[in-house]
């Protein structure tokens, strides 16, 4: 059921309330209402018609109104407008936030993969994660499960494997064949089917959408304060939006209780929620990370460097899902984890340019406290705010060690290509970074709970908050190389199954207050 928030004024209560409406928050709160609860699910966007295609357009108003603020550091040169700049805009490169039911997942293209073993290892500038790689496989199993992707997850991943898909391939008759780079592993990514992106309307498990479950969606339901007190959230304070596009205005504020609350907003809006409500540790909003790509060309092929077998597996020639899941394949060159470890640096994306042409670059940012969301000194679009709040303030800095993950991934692409490739200086091209949507860090995860250490515990509970999680990738520890949304939504599955054991087992769903 989907409810405005705009005509609710009195308080709700629920075992469970999740706020954001994107992958993280939908797949939490689906999970845990196929478990029993009953779950409220918060999206401060108001009420479109989500049967029409790019209704998430509509939201760019109020957006521009509620997201601004100051975009400074890396931002500064080619950025400016980042936290309000639409998705495909018409000034510059992608930009990724919105303020709608199924957030970012109305627009993303379904690329997805596991996070390798050795993003959750502690080496020279990165933390590590208080969890493993094999701790979260059983999850990715299950996401894999939800979202209708290829093969069975076996072990160690097996269905985002080179040879895996090198395999099926052969089995449909088409040539391919396992590129072999020194200190390189080809590592293949699925594209979900264009029927399961959206989380706001794609179906689960045959109920519709999420809205036509027993999941209760409020839109129009935006969060202003976490009241906590004495270690534990009491109610949340919400306001809802009147009906004019043009002057948005408060129209009505509730309030909402639950035994859990699950945060899940995007790693920039997490940040923001919890420091406007002065919820959690010296931290938050600190390590703020992204996939930073290229704006321009970077790389330059001068040659052919893999055979049309390999350059087959690499790009997905000719592949079919035969499942009729509209499932799609991928193939990128990624330095192995030995090669990343023993020159201390992070990891870098190749697209297989096996044809003269030239490429972006996409490479794992190190985790940079000095890279951080903080609140700006202004409040929403002065002078007529709507609901009076401190504006954003991102500021994305890079460190050394990003410079030479750059460069030397560079270098070592060059040789394992055998100088088939020329690339950029970093210093020729500082200023031509951007984003690329994927928003990381922010509440970082740790098993300490020193406030140099983390925002949030393996279980992702705010640290020193007994009944407040986060979800997201404002919860990673470090970037990693691969898409962040598969290992969001298995987070989120391996949330909801913890939260489970968090509720107390006297209320059930019928017996709502």
């Amino acid at each position: 059921m989907i409810s405005n928030g705009k005509n609710i004024t009195t308080p709700q209560h629920a075992q469970v309330c999740v706020i954001g409406s994107g992958p993280a928050g939908i797949t939490a709160a689906w999970e845990l209402s196929k478990a029993g609860l009953d779950v409220i699910l918060l999206d401060g966007g108001r009420q479109l018609d989500y049967s029409r295609p790019g209704y998430y357009k509509q939201s760019w108003p109020d957006k521009v109104k509620l997201y601004n603020g100051l975009a400074d550091g890396n931002f500064s040169k080619n950025e400016g407008e980042f936290l309000i700049v639409p998705y495909g805009g018409n000034t510059g490169p992608t930009r990724e936030r919105e303020r709608v039911h199924g957030g970012t997942s109305t627009h993303w293209g379904g690329q997805s993969r596991p996070l390798d073993p050795i993003v959750f290892e502690k080496r020279p500038g990165f933390p590590g994660w208080p969890i493993t790689r094999a701790e979260l496989d059983p999850y990715y199993a299950k996401a894999v499960t939800l979202n209708h992707l290829y093969g069975a997850y076996g072990k160690n991943g097996a269905n985002f494997t080179a040879d895996f898909w090198a395999a099926e391939m052969l089995k449909k008759g088409l040539q391919a064949a396992v590129p072999s780079l020194e200190n390189f592993n080809a590592e293949m990514y699925q594209f979900m089917g264009y029927q399961w992106l959206n989380f706001a309307t794609r179906p689960f498990d045959g109920v519709k959408n999420i809205g036509a479950s027993a999941v209760r969606v409020i839109v129009n339901a935006t969060l202003l304060n976490i009241v906590e007190q004495g270690g534990s959230v009491q109610r949340l304070e919400i306001a809802s939006m009147n009906d004019d596009p043009n002057n948005p205005q408060k129209a009505t504020e509730f309030t909402v209780t639950a035994d859990v609350y699950i945060l899940a907003c995007g790693a920039v809006a997490n940040a923001r929620q919890l420091l406007l409500s002065g919820v959690g540790n010296n931290l938050v909003g600190h390590y703020f990370m992204c996939h930073p790509l290229s704006q321009i060309p970077v790389i330059q092929t001068t040659k052919t460097y893999l055979s049309q077998a390999e350059s087959n597996l690499m790009n997905g020639s000719g592949w079919s899902d035969p499942t009729g899941n509209n499932v799609g394949i991928t193939g990128r060159f990624i330095a192995n984890a030995d090669t990343a470890k023993s020159n201390g640096i992070g990891r870098c994306w190749f697209w297989a340019n096996d044809q003269y042409g030239s490429s972006s670059m996409y490479f794992e940012m190190a985790p940079n406290y000095d890279s951080y969301v903080a609140l700006d000194n202004t409040s929403d679009n002065p002078p007529d705010p709507v609901f009076g709040q401190p504006q954003t303030h991102i500021h994305w800095a890079f460190s050394d060690l990003d410079k030479k993950t750059y460069e030397t991934n560079c270098s070592l692409f060059k040789q394992a290509t055998k100088g088939a490739i020329s690339w950029q200086s970093w210093d020729s091209i500082a200023d031509q970074w951007t984003v690329n949507g994927h928003h990381i860090g922010t509440t970082r995860m740790s098993a300490s709970t020193a406030p140099t250490e983390g925002v949030v515990d393996q279980n992702l509970k705010v640290h020193g908050v007994d009944n407040l999680y986060v979800g997201g990738a404002s919860v990673f520890a470090s970037a990693g190389i691969s898409n962040p949304t598969m290992t969001i939504i298995t987070l989120s599955i391996r949330l909801a199954e913890h939260v489970q054991t968090q509720v107390p087992k006297t209320r059930a769903r019928a017996s709502r207050a």
